[in-house]
């Protein structure tokens, strides 16, 4: 066919394109694939980090009432508590009964060791993974008498 001749219209639709339009149609169908799946690929790593990131549970410590916020929780083996002082004032974390004002006041499992945080100055953090399912009540030392006591439950 000649540069003169003209392509019946007919004819026109059904060729292929030639050149450099053949070769960037599957260039750009790769791109998009490889787009979709890196969106997926990236998608699934948010989800694994959600799931992960959801085994730390925030407690904050108040102060007006004193109080733990929240006061009771059920949470998984595994789960990490993170306990901020968002107060004013010291507060603490224990369930050893040998430094709550009342021993009735604290309380792990069988076979749980007790724990405490220690004075914690506003501002302060703590944290401790719970790995032993059931019940864990614990106190604050200077707020004990105004009743500022929590619970875990910790489930398999």
């Amino acid at each position: 066919m000649s540069v003169n001749e003209k392509i019946p219209q007919h004819e026109s639709k059904r060729r292929q394109p030639e050149g450099r339009c053949a070769t960037l149609l599957p260039l750009q169908t790769a791109v998009v694939i490889s787009v979709i799946i890196a969106a997926v690929i990236i998608a699934s790593q948010s989800v694994h980090a959600a799931s992960t990131a959801s085994k730390t549970v925030v407690v904050t410590m108040t102060d007006k009432p004193p109080t733990y916020v929240p006061a009771r929780l059920t949470v998984k083996v595994g789960t990490t508590i993170l306990w901020k002082n968002t107060g004013a004032t010291l507060h603490d974390v224990t369930t050893d009964p040998s430094v709550a004002q009342n021993k009735g006041d604290v309380e792990v499992p069988p076979g749980a060791k007790p724990f405490d945080s220690g004075f914690m100055p506003p501002g302060a953090s703590w944290s401790y993974t719970l790995t032993i399912p059931g019940r864990y009540v614990y106190a604050c030392i200077p707020h004990e008498k105004d009743r500022m006591i929590g619970e875990i439950t910790v489930t398999k």
